[in-house]
């Protein structure tokens, strides 16, 4: 009898344990995911939305030169849609569509400093000491 009501008071322990676990576990957000409105920005670019093509990686070897334009591997002398990838450097690539030439830049300029750095401030003068 002491056996059961041990064997009873054990199962009801696990199953208060594990119905008490779901509703009290806290939700862990990764710190190194991109905002959300930048997330849902990314995937209308990538579905072809906004209509220009989007550089996403350059590849480059001794072996082959490419790059991948949203989302789609385009070699060097590939086309892509109507264009055609003509040149690949480690900072861009250049596409021609007829007479048309687009560069497309891996990291685009920034717009203005930011105020963090020193933003419209004079550089230090660098010293050299012999």
């Amino acid at each position: 009898m002491a056996d059961r009501l041990m064997l009873m008071q054990a199962i009801a322990t696990a199953a208060a344990l594990t119905f008490s676990a779901g509703s009290s576990a806290q939700t862990l957000i990764d710190p190194t995911r991109p905002p959300l409105d930048l997330i849902a920005a990314a995937a209308g670019t990538a579905k072809g939305e906004t209509g220009t093509p989007r550089l996403e990686s350059i590849l480059l070897s001794s072996t082959r030169k490419g790059a991948i334009v949203n989302g789609q591997y385009v070699p060097l002398g590939g086309s892509y849609g109507k264009a055609t990838l003509i040149d690949v450097t480690a900072t861009g690539v250049t596409l021609k569509t007829g007479r048309k030439l687009e560069v497309l830049k891996l990291y685009p300029p920034l717009a203005k400093p930011s105020a963090a750095f020193g933003a419209g401030e004079e550089p230090e003068k660098v010293v050299k000491r012999p």
